[in-house]
């Protein structure tokens, strides 16, 4: 497991989900990621789809960080 420090958040990621951690990091604005966090925290998790179509799931834990898993298909 890698652990990487995203806008302020702790997210904890296997290496197949690297590049949705990246995709959080650096491809999207602060306010697109920052919703994305909030909507986690908000819900428990928040579903998400980098620009080549890989897929992501952000889940909020009660330690207060993220778990970035990568979601197979649809």
């Amino acid at each position: 497991m890698s652990q990487k420090n995203i806008h302020g958040y702790i997210v904890i990621y296997k290496n197949n989900a690297h590049k949705g951690a990246e995709h959080l990091a650096y491809t999207l604005s602060f306010d697109e990621a920052f919703s994305l966090f909030q909507s986690a925290q908000n819900s428990g998790e928040a579903k998400f789809e980098d620009r080549v179509g890989r897929n992501f799931t952000l889940k909020y834990k009660t330690t207060g960080t993220f778990l970035l898993k990568k979601r197979i298909g649809w």
